[in-house]
């Protein structure tokens, strides 16, 4: 059992980060895809939706694929078509080809997803110790490290048609070298088949969402703000985005020391205490120094919520249908994640951008107030089944 522990441990650890070095090398390749595909940031733009659009469907179908046959066969398999649908990325060359690339992503991707976060539910479940938020903090810190090894790359003069197929083959060797996961044992027949989503694993779904509007709002947005609005050069902008990024991968393997099992509803409160502080510092410091020291704040307070929350998805659901339960809570969350940059754009357009921004702070002191209530509540469950 021990053995088993510690390899699934180590796999998930390292299948997140391989799955953040990713997205971490895609932002950094992102202007040099632009040129060879030969389109406008709008194009761009749309062309990027296909990810979302995508991955949502998947997700669901992910999950019910993961209750049915364990994560030990969908994980290798999601990644085996993750390192597929990289290579051909590299290779488009015109707007068509880089959508139908892009919807390819989205589908594995959000499918990986699911298959990783059910994977850590299990183990959680099985260990009775917190996993999720390490992992979660893995994911963050293979984004700093991808982006970071892909800009020297650049820099050498290497391009996506050399980054993206490296990046295929390592995660293709990740895919032959993963543990036999362990599933939760299933409840009595019956008892979770044709169960829809309960209302406490809904409310957390739209916590999540929430979480992840507030996370990616601003991230998307922290560059242009302390650009335009506070003045600072285009160095001092871009290390918005990078310590927001930073902050979350400090918090989440914080969390994982500092929380101890019992304690997550202190940590949401204090999480969406510092989202609600250091969004409106971020929106109204006069100073960029002060605005990335708020930027900071809410990123160690939106790292603790979004793991906590899955952890406690995992914890709730019915053996048999954690794939299920996380595959739609994961969607909402998703969903959140797509609706922050548009929504704070509508809000800035609106009012202005410091106002957009602070509004985010609402959203902080909801999570803070309505994190512990949800985690409160209590979950009724059919009976297990008679070994």
């Amino acid at each position: 059992m021990t053995a088993s522990r510690t390899a699934e441990k180590r796999a998930l650890l390292l299948s997140f980060a391989a799955f953040g070095s990713f997205w971490g090398a895609f932002a950094a390749l992102l202007p040099d895809l632009r040129r060879q595909v030969g389109v406008e940031d709008g194009e761009l733009g749309l062309a990027l939706g296909a990810i979302a659009v995508c991955a949502l469907p998947a997700m669901p179908l992910a999950g019910r694929l993961v209750d049915r046959s364990g994560a030990a066969r969908v994980v290798p398999v999601t990644l085996v078509g993750f390192a597929v649908a990289v290579t051909p990325l590299g290779f488009a060359t015109s707007l068509p080809g880089l959508v139908l690339s892009l919807a390819l992503l989205g589908a594995v991707t959000g499918a990986y997803d699911v298959a990783l976060n059910t994977a850590t539910a299990a183990w959680e479940r099985l260990e009775g110790a917190p996993l999720m938020a390490a992992v979660h903090g893995s994911f963050s810190a293979g984004v700093l490290v991808g982006g970071v090894l892909t800009g020297l790359a650049r820099q050498a003069g290497a391009g996506p048609r050399l980054v993206l197929p490296v990046v295929a083959v390592l995660l293709a060797a990740l895919a032959f070298s993963q543990p036999a996961y362990r599933r939760v044992p299933s409840m009595a027949e019956g008892g979770a088949g044709g169960r829809r989503l309960g209302t406490v694993l809904l409310l957390l779904g739209g916590l999540v969402g929430a979480a992840f509007l507030v996370e990616d709002g601003l991230q998307s947005w922290s560059a242009l703000h302390l650009e335009r609005t506070l003045g600072a050069a285009p160095a001092v902008g871009g290390l918005g985005p990078g310590l927001f990024a930073g902050a979350m991968a400090v918090g989440r393997f914080g969390a994982h020391v500092l929380v101890p099992v019992g304690k997550e509803v202190i940590a949401v409160a204090v999480g969406g205490s510092c989202i609600a502080a250091g969004a409106l510092v971020f929106a109204f410091a006069p100073a960029p120094g002060l605005a990335l020291a708020g930027l900071v704040l809410a990123g160690l307070g939106s790292a603790v919520l979004a793991p906590i929350l899955l952890s406690a998805v995992g914890a709730r659901a019915t053996p048999g249908r954690q794939g299920a339960d996380l595959a739609a809570v994961t969607a909402l969350g998703y969903s959140g994640f797509i609706a922050g940059p548009p929504l704070v754009g509508l809000l800035s357009g609106l009012t202005s951008l410091p106002t957009a921004l602070a509004l985010l702070a609402v959203l902080g002191a909801a999570l803070a107030i309505g994190g512990p209530t949800v985690l409160r509540l209590p979950v009724h469950r059919p009976a297990a089944a008679a070994p």
